[in-house]
């Protein structure tokens, strides 16, 4: 029998943790079952059980992909090598996400168990200080630009605009998953006012 490699048992993790997503997106996180998941797979329970014991390690999986899948839409440069402006870094990073995320709700379902579940609290606020830190270093980046006209210190700037850009973005899930009036184009136009030095 061939041996495993790390690459594959990684893509398998991969596969695994997205087909629990879309069990997620669907069912909720209480309403998916393992069955559900495995099903949703296409793989065999000895397969699931062989890369994640439980649900709870899906979950926690899941948030950490996200996590992963949207760190490029920050921190990458605009085709001519220029780093992008605020808003527009703001706009990738939300249409990323809900281009991933059929029903956003699913991560306003992480945040109302993490008021209740300390692993799901754990889970929830290290995606959030990850999400945090990238915007950061995009915020560090931006501001120490050559041609950058920042007073003061940019590292304790960075950090404030990095909340604020997390914040934009919470703000954005929670109002296109409650309101059924949301303007999501609106929304993203308004982001223009998020205006770095």
């Amino acid at each position: 029998m061939p041996k495993v490699t790390e690459d594959y048992r990684a893509a398998r993790r991969l596969e695994i943790s997205q087909a629990a997503l879309r069990c997620f997106v669907r069912k909720g996180f209480q309403g998916a079952s393992m069955a559900d998941i495995i099903a949703e797979s296409g793989l065999s329970a000895g397969a699931i059980y062989g890369h994640f014991k439980s649900k709870d390690e899906l979950i926690e999986a899941a948030i950490h992909e996200v996590v992963e899948l949207h760190e490029g839409l920050v921190s990458e440069a605009d085709e001519d090598g220029a780093l992008p402006s605020p808003h527009q870094v703001l706009r990738r990073f939300i249409i990323g996400l809900t281009g991933r995320f059929e029903d956003l709700g699913l991560l306003v379902q992480v945040w109302a168990e993490a008021t209740t579940d300390a692993s799901f609290r754990r889970t929830a606020a290290g995606a959030a200080a990850g999400l945090q830190a990238i915007f950061e270093r995009y915020a560090l980046a931006w501001l120490t630009r050559p041609g950058s006209m920042v007073e003061g210190d940019p590292a304790g700037l960075s950090r404030r605009y990095g909340a604020v850009m997390l914040g934009a973005c919470q703000g954005y899930i929670v109002q296109s998953a409650l309101l059924e009036d949301f303007d999501a184009e609106s929304y993203l136009a308004g982001l223009e006012i998020l205006r770095l030095p």
